[in-house]
């Protein structure tokens, strides 16, 4: 795994992502990916509306195929497009697991019973791209070729040099593509195996998308964007960008998030200083950070989140760090003690999968009391320029529908037309201030708690779309 680390991080400083770079359009037209491009006018009151903006009547009669759907992030996403009338169709591994959560999703939505009791499964190998183009082929022969697919089968973690064969049969056949992600060096294999065959064949495909990443992605971008239009003297080098991340008890975390939990510890923390990566000892030195006032402060520290890689590769960032905490305390104690443990064994899948599943009982006796709260902050500063301090705050009550609607935001913005083909991170893909705008307001449908705060003009539509 320390080899692993090591080759990830090499990869990481000798393959960045251009923050500016010349980009083809669906019309084969060239179009800048600046950073400000579609950044709406420093005097307006309010985000620049577009005549066909991103909206979830768009989902409406889309056919979609969420492989992993019988997960707990899966079976959010397969609920939310539900809501939206998306036809849907399950793709795993095994049919009585997705009976079972069939059979969940009707106790926690009964309002949607009618369309769950349609929903159809498929078995694939997420691994066997023939498995997968199987399924498609077969849909498009009958008359309902599927419209998107949406990858939430994890972990991701450690799976960069894996055959992702859902986004290879994406490209391949030309059908749209998003997943959850939430690893940068798996992200990073995928974008540069697969973008020059899905611009070919005209596949938008979206990597880590969700709630973080990806909905936090935008909030970043955002904040940045209007930092470097309003402080003319500063370059995204001279940005320091603190992304600070609240779960309450596990958020209602399945196995396969636990897991992605643990293997997460395995790893040191990158963090972005004036340019350069350095890596840190995760979730030890905390430091309070006040999540509005339903949650209020709590204890954050260091953890090795996509976020950082992200924004200083595409943004071109010079200062992120990216900090995690949860509630009860003990449950920092315990996973920053589990960071003592050695790599190895943490980044041992199958022992991993042992132990989620170990602990799952236990984590849900303490979610009980604990709740699910999920909230993100982050914060734009500058050493060079102190008048430069902004922030958007977002909380939801539940970390599990809240995934599956910051999901289907992204879904939204597939089918506006929006998404240029080519592999993407949030950041890339989501371009214009006012598209960011829409893709927010849709991912806070859910939310208890939006906010904004800025001594530079920053308001509230400028980040959420309005009320």
């Amino acid at each position: 795994m320390k080899i692993q680390r090591i080759l990830c991080f090499t990869y990481l400083l000798v393959v960045p992502i251009k923050a500016f770079q010349f980009l083809p359009n669906k019309n084969g037209v060239l179009r800048t990916n600046s950073i400000l491009r579609g950044v709406t006018n420093s005097n307006s009151n309010n985000v620049i509306e577009d005549v066909y903006p991103i909206s979830f009547e768009s989902i409406q009669g889309k056919r979609v195929l969420v492989v992993g759907g019988s997960g707990r992030v899966g079976g959010s996403v397969v609920c939310q497009l539900l809501k939206h009338k998306a036809l849907v169709t399950v793709g795993g591994t095994r049919k009585e697991s997705f009976q079972e959560s069939q059979n969940r999703w009707k106790t926690l939505f009964p309002a949607l019973s009618d369309p769950l009791q349609n929903v159809s499964f498929e078995v694939v190998d997420r691994e066997d791209t023939k498995t997968i183009s199987k399924v498609l082929n077969n849909a498009k022969d009958q008359g309902n070729a599927f419209d998107l697919i949406i990858h939430t089968a994890g972990p991701f973690q450690g799976k960069a040099k894996a055959p992702n064969g859902i986004l290879e049969a994406s490209v391949n056949n030309g059908i749209n593509y998003i997943d959850v992600c939430d690893d940068y060096c798996t992200a990073m294999a995928a974008k540069h195996k697969y973008a020059s065959v899905a611009k070919q064949n005209n596949s938008s495909c979206i990597l880590s998308t969700g709630c973080w990443p990806g909905v936090s992605s935008l909030m970043a971008k955002r904040l940045v964007q209007h930092a470097l239009q309003n402080h003319k003297n500063l370059t995204p080098q001279d940005i320091n960008v603190d992304f600070s991340f609240f779960t309450a008890g596990s958020g209602g975390a399945g196995a396969t998030l636990l897991v992605a939990t643990f293997l997460i510890l395995s790893e040191e923390s990158l963090v972005i200083q004036n340019g350069r990566r350095t890596l840190v000892k995760p979730m030890k030195q905390y430091t309070k950070v006040d999540f509005g006032d339903k949650v209020g402060k709590k204890d954050v520290a260091h953890l090795n989140l996509l976020e950082a890689a992200s924004c200083h590769d595409i943004l071109g960032v010079g200062n992120v760090k990216t900090l995690f905490g949860t509630d009860p305390p003990f449950w920092n104690t315990l996973l920053g003690a589990m960071c003592y443990l050695p790599s190895s064994v943490l980044s041992n899948v199958p022992l991993m999968e042992k132990l989620a599943l170990f602990s799952l009982p236990i984590v849900r006796l303490v979610d009980y009391f604990a709740g699910a709260t999920n909230g993100m902050r982050v914060e734009v500063s500058s050493s060079k320029d102190p008048s430069l301090k902004d922030m958007a705050l977002y909380v939801h009550p539940n970390l599990e529908p809240c995934v599956g609607e910051c999901v289907v935001a992204f879904a939204a913005a597939t089918f506006s037309d929006k998404i240029d083909p080519g592999v993407w991170f949030p950041e890339e893909a989501v371009v214009t201030a006012d598209d960011i705008a829409h893709v927010l307001k849709l991912a806070s449908v859910g939310a208890h708690t939006l906010n904004v705060q800025s001594e530079s003009g920053l308001k509230y539509s400028d980040v959420w779309g309005g009320q």
